[in-house]
């Protein structure tokens, strides 16, 4: 086969393997929460966890969703595609209600960036609308008991 007609025949065998070149691995990570409440100039101080993700929460989407309570929230329409995440969710909060919405960033083997947004229900006053950064890094294993 002439070296022309296999150049786009490597690109495309190696379109799977960049894809699945993404995916975050189970481990230890350093979880890092930026709450923003919308229409109010007030800026909460973020906060930071250490979580064990396994491959369970990876695959249904609970490891990229984190509440303000620091507990994992409820994922639906999930779409983890390359370096992409997209996805609806549902979060317990502190007062009983939830916070639900949308969210969308990026990921690889070792973290990701992801930037929710939505609504408080029932709406606190003054705070119903609100953004929340979440930024995961990957420190190590999960040890037994974590």
């Amino acid at each position: 086969m002439h070296l022309l007609f296999r150049l786009p025949l490597l690109a495309i065998a190696a379109l799977p393997a960049a894809a699945a070149a993404a995916a975050l691995q189970p481990g230890l990570y350093e979880i890092s929460l930026q709450l923003m409440m919308r229409g109010t100039p007030l800026q909460l101080p973020a906060r930071t966890l250490q979580s064990c993700l396994t491959p369970r929460e990876i695959v249904n989407g609970g490891a990229y969703a984190v509440s303000e309570t620091g507990q994992f929230c409820t994922v639906s329409r999930l779409q983890q595609y390359g370096d992409q995440v997209n996805y609806h969710f549902v979060c317990a909060t502190a007062g009983g209600g939830r916070m639900v919405g949308q969210a969308r960033g990026t990921r690889h083997a070792a973290g990701y960036d992801i930037l929710m947004s939505g609504r408080f229900v029932p709406s606190m006053e003054g705070m119903s609308e609100f953004t929340q950064k979440i930024r995961a890094t990957r420190i190590g294993g999960c040890t037994p008991g974590y």
